[in-house]
């Protein structure tokens, strides 16, 4: 049995993508969610927290993840996770890669 695209979608539904965004510095779209990124980390294996003010999503990162957005801040590498947080312009959700990342201490 060949279904078509309308079919399928019908049955099994469908996710939209969020829009990638590009063009002029965003920041203060979203409010840092300070509180939330103290919190502790919920999923195994993540060690630091990114806050994208591009789509507005906190997402936990796992420590390759963690190293690759510290390049990109061109920051220094922490003995310890705990306590710090990164905040980027653009994240790979709503876009192909984190732009603009900035390393913080809370």
């Amino acid at each position: 049995m060949i279904m078509d695209n309308q079919t399928k979608s019908d049955i099994l539904g469908q996710v939209a993508r969020p829009p990638v965004r590009s063009g002029p510095k965003i920041k203060g779209s979203f409010k840092i969610p300070e509180e939330k990124l103290k919190e502790p980390l919920y999923y195994d294996g993540t060690v630091v927290r990114c806050f994208c003010f591009g789509c507005g999503i906190s997402t936990e990162l796992l420590s390759e993840g963690a190293m690759h957005l510290v390049k990109k801040a061109e920051a220094d590498v922490p003995l310890s996770w705990e306590g710090f947080y990164f905040i980027c312009e653009q994240c790979i959700i709503c876009a192909k890669d984190f732009k603009r990342a900035v390393f913080k201490k809370s």
